[in-house]
């Protein structure tokens, strides 16, 4: 920083910002995946409008979200996701259970929340803990029919290991 301050640059730090986009973000994604927009955009673009209708997604009501991160990220994903899903659990050791569960979220071990989630959300941060923390035994545990989204950086995953789930259709894609 004593660098950057001697050159006329303000380094700072904005935790804050980036919570609400990045929520609003994966929530807009989920409700992507949930309805099947991707493939019905595939579908029109194809000219085969009438095969919209065997692509008519599920509903969120009845659906589990998961977040692998309970953090600032975690926490305002939690609060605009709570109407929508009828539940939400979450994995991180460093969570306060207490706000966690005023937003309506239970807190599990990170085996039990892959097991049960319909959405897999990655929001935590990327450290020594984290490298790889999704890994193939992990995406084992997963629905064949569950969707993954990292929303925190990419290594926190095992990329051979989610290309290869992916190939195999052992999760949604």
């Amino acid at each position: 920083r004593p660098a950057c301050s001697a050159r006329g640059i303000v380094v700072t730090n904005t935790p804050f910002a980036v919570r609400r986009p990045v929520a609003v973000a994966t929530l807009t994604l989920i409700f992507a995946l949930a309805g099947r927009l991707f493939k019905k955009d595939q579908l029109v673009h194809q000219g085969r409008w009438n095969d919209r209708v065997e692509f008519m997604g599920q509903g969120l009501t009845t659906r589990t979200l998961g977040l692998v991160g309970a953090g600032g990220i975690g926490l305002e994903i939690m609060r605009l996701a709570r109407p929508f899903f009828a539940r939400m659990i979450a994995a991180d050791p460093y969570a306060d259970p207490k706000r966690t569960a005023e937003l309506g979220t239970e807190l599990l071990p990170l085996d039990d929340v892959m097991r049960q989630a319909d959405f897999v959300v990655v929001c935590c941060l990327l450290n020594k803990e984290t490298h790889h923390l999704i890994d193939a035994r992990r995406l084992a545990l997963m629905k064949p029919t569950a969707y993954y989204l990292n929303v925190g950086r990419g290594p926190i995953h095992d990329e051979a290991a989610l290309a290869a789930h992916l190939a195999a259709g052992k999760i949604a894609g």
